[in-house]
C-alpha cells in the first residue's frame, strides 16, 4: 500500500477505499468465524450448568413441571458456567480487537481483502483506537436503523460514524 505524507492525501483519494459490499462481506464472515470460536466456551458453559439438571431432575408425569432435588443446580456449577461464557465473550472480543489494532485485519477482512487504517498515516489503528472504534460502532452506529454503518454509502470519504470518531478508513488490500 502506498504511504501518504498527510491526512489530505488519504482523505482526498477514495479510489482505494473499500465499498459497502466488501465491508458487509467482511462483517458477515467475522460474525460467522468468530461466532464459531465463541460457540466453544458458550456450549461448555451451558453444559456445566445443564448437565447436573438433566441428570438429577425429573418431569412430573401429566404436567409440564420439572422437579429437582434441593441444591440442583448448585450455585458453583451455575457460577462456573456463567464464568466460562463471560470469559469466552471477553476472549473473543480481545482476539478480534487485537487483530484489528495490530494489522488492521480481522479474519473476515483478510478473506475479503480489506483493512482498517488510520486516516493520518495509513498505519493499523492500534489496540485502543480499534477498541474505541468497535465500541462506538456496536453501541452507537447500529442504534438508529444502522444509520452509522450505512453512512459510508453517501459519505464522500466512505466512512462510517465509527470510522469518523476513530479517525480510520477501510481500504482495499
Amino acid at each position: 500500500m502506498p504511504q501518504h505524507s498527510g491526512q489530505e492525501s488519504w482523505s482526498s483519494d477514495i479510489s482505494g477505499r473499500a465499498g459497502f459490499g466488501a465491508r458487509l462481506g467482511a462483517y458477515l464472515l467475522d460474525f460467522v468465524l468468530y461466532g464459531f470460536v465463541l460457540a466453544v466456551p458458550v456450549i461448555a458453559g451451558a453444559l456445566v450448568i445443564l448437565v447436573p439438571i438433566a441428570s438429577n431432575c425429573a418431569s412430573v408425569p401429566g404436567s409440564d413441571e420439572i422437579v429437582c432435588p434441593p441444591g440442583v443446580p448448585s450455585g458453583s456449577s451455575v457460577a462456573a458456567g456463567v464464568a466460562l461464557i463471560v470469559l469466552g465473550i471477553l476472549g473473543v472480543i480481545f482476539i478480534y480487537v487485537r487483530a484489528e489494532g495490530k494489522t488492521g485485519q480481522t479474519w473476515g477482512r483478510k478473506i475479503v481483502g480489506v483493512k482498517v487504517v488510520r486516516v493520518a498515516d495509513g498505519q493499523p489503528p492500534g489496540f485502543w483506537r480499534a477498541f474505541g472504534r468497535e465500541l462506538f460502532g456496536n453501541v452507537i452506529s447500529g442504534q438508529i436503523l444502522y444509520l452509522g454503518y450505512l453512512w459510508m454509502i453517501w459519505d464522500k470519504d466512505r466512512q462510517t460514524w465509527h470510522d469518523k470518531v476513530a479517525g480510520t478508513i477501510v481500504v482495499k488490500v
